[in-house]
């Protein structure tokens, strides 16, 4: 769906809804300008805050809210069991989700090794305790070996700016993961040298304001920046750490904090 379909959806909602940006800003913990970009395509709330807003306007869900509409045939052809699986789902959290979609990742994974033949197969009569057994010390296994981190497969530019979409992301599994830690977002270029290089992996907590002297991930005028937030001569600037870059100025209000960097990551560490 287009950034400006989405927004002019926002929009229509929160006016059949009778109010103003003002009012769901203090519900939601934003600021009026950033509730307002959002209606004028200059940036996208996340999943998080699309739920919120559901509950706030009084609409069944972010389908309903963006006008979606259910494909019949589809629901149709569903089995019982998979329409079960999808009522489940809907019922769970957000993190809840998230945990489901690693495992089922990590599960197809298995799928696809075993069919291109890198596992035997092997065929055993079991009972159903032994069976959940497995899969529960199988879980345990892979929880202690692996954390599994999401990672936006478009990157923030230590350089240049460059989009993130939020529905563009990979599981992927990351030794050690900062406290806090939400998502992680890819670094190109190397404006934040030598703190971060290219390609490194950022750990980033959400958060919708960053403190000066902080290492943020930044939308600026529709471009994602990672960059330090630094006040001098009375003004905000993008910060680089290489000297070989110019500070960015800040001006206006199209400017949205995506979250804080806690930490990087270089894969092949």
């Amino acid at each position: 769906m287009e950034k400006l379909q989405i927004a002019k959806a926002l929009k229509n909602t929160r006016n059949k809804a009778n109010m103003t940006c003002k009012e769901v800003a203090a519900i939601i913990g934003n600021s009026e300008k950033t509730v307002s970009a959002w209606e004028n395509a200059l940036g996208q709330p996340d999943i998080g805050t699309l739920l919120k807003l559901c509950e706030i306007y009084k609409v069944s869900g972010v389908d309903e809210m963006l006008g979606h509409r259910p494909d019949e045939n589809l629901l149709n052809a569903l089995r019982q069991e998979e329409k079960d699986l999808i009522n489940l789902y809907r019922e769970l959290t957000i993190n809840s989700k998230q945990i489901v979609m690693s495992v089922a990742q990590l599960e197809l994974n298995h799928v696809h090794s075993v069919r291109q033949g890198e596992i035997p197969i092997r065929i055993l009569q079991r009972t159903k305790e032994q069976v959940d057994a497995d899969v529960k010390k199988n879980l345990k296994h892979r929880a202690d070996s692996e954390k599994l981190l999401k990672v936006f497969n478009q990157s923030a530019a230590a350089g240049y700016g460059n989009y993130i979409d939020d529905d563009s992301f990979e599981m992927l599994a990351v030794p050690c993961i900062p406290q806090g830690t939400e998502f992680g977002i890819r670094i190109s270029g190397d404006s934040m040298k030598p703190e971060i290089n290219h390609g490194d992996i950022v750990f980033v907590t959400r958060q919708s304001s960053v403190d000066v002297g902080d290492i943020g991930i930044f939308i600026y005028d529709g471009d994602a920046y990672c960059k330090q937030l630094v006040y001098k001569d009375n003004a905000y600037f993008l910060h680089s750490l290489n000297n070989r870059y110019s500070d960015i100025p800040i001006l206006g209000d199209s400017i949205f904090s995506v979250g804080k960097v806690l930490d990087s990551y270089h894969e092949e560490d």
